[in-house]
């Protein structure tokens, strides 16, 4: 797995397949494996760079410092900028929806498309903020994911019925969080305090001015339906989609689903040369 420098730290990535260009941001507590099911078809059309956020995965942990989605939008303009990439899609999960839309609304020139998958851009319920910022107290306090944390997260996560129909997502989730290192650790839970105290997005929406694609799980339990309907309502031009028997893992829940809307809406952009007829769906 590649690495460069960004800011005197070390960020790994994907560099998978050719053609036009697409940024590829995974959820938080995830890494670049998350995008595994949309690889298998995306590296066959385009360029997939698929970077591990700070603490995750391959990347370099950091536990002090800025790590506002402000600059994880930057980190990431950096790496692009380093590898000679000018114009590129955006495709971010959950807490890569929140940096890819800060890079579409920073670096408007950059940013061709930009797709939210299970992604909200206002800040976080009052209430489920208090939450989480008490379980990073925990975990801080501990220095490790204890088994019924983990457990949470897991149901979090995935939707019942899927928990029920492919338990293996679940434990592979399970087993990774169990085996975090205390460095990790440590970083996760101080970008995750950063995470989710952020400022709203909603009221720079309508400034986002690339095409946009928003899919929703239908059981998604921290990112409701009813948030990202709001966005599209929000967005003038986007296009949203509702995927059914999936909760917050949308694209390894669903993939077939996903990977179809995906492609589609990447060809129909203006600059990717793409016929969609040459799509082979997955």
């Amino acid at each position: 797995m590649p690495s460069c420098t960004i800011n005197n730290r070390e960020m790994h990535y994907l560099d998978q397949g050719s053609g036009f260009p697409l940024l590829l941001g995974h959820s938080f507590l995830w890494d670049s494996r998350v995008w595994a099911p949309q690889l298998e078809l995306l590296s066959q059309h385009f360029r997939c760079i698929v970077p591990d956020l700070w603490s995750h995965g391959q990347s370099q942990p950091i536990s002090e410092g800025d790590l506002s989605i402000e600059q994880l939008a930057d980190d990431h303009h950096l790496l692009m900028q380093q590898l000679g990439i000018e114009r590129y899609s955006v495709l971010g999960m959950s807490t890569g929806g929140l940096w890819g839309a800060r890079l579409a609304l920073k670096y408007p020139d950059e940013v061709a498309s930009l797709t939210l998958i299970a992604s909200y851009l206002g800040s976080e319920a009052a209430e489920n903020r208090e939450d989480y910022l008490e379980l990073f107290h925990i975990v801080e306090q501990l220095g490790e994911l204890p088994s019924a944390v983990v457990d949470a997260v897991v149901r979090i996560f995935f939707c019942p019925e899927t928990q029920e129909i492919n338990p293996a997502l679940a434990e592979t989730f399970r087993f990774d969080l169990m085996f975090l290192s205390p460095e990790q650790i440590a970083g996760i839970v101080a970008m995750g305090k950063q995470i989710f105290t952020r400022s709203s997005m909603i009221d720079e929406l309508a400034d986002i001015q690339c095409p946009t694609l928003i899919l929703a799980g239908q059981n998604d339990t921290p990112r409701p339906l009813a948030e990202l309907k709001q966005m599209h309502n929000l967005l003038p031009g986007s296009q949203f989609a509702i995927i059914e028997h999936a909760g917050h893992m949308l694209t390894m829940e669903q993939p077939g689903e996903v990977n179809q809307l995906l492609a589609n809406f990447l060809a129909s952009i203006d600059g990717v040369q793409l016929d969609s007829s040459e799509l082979v769906f997955v």
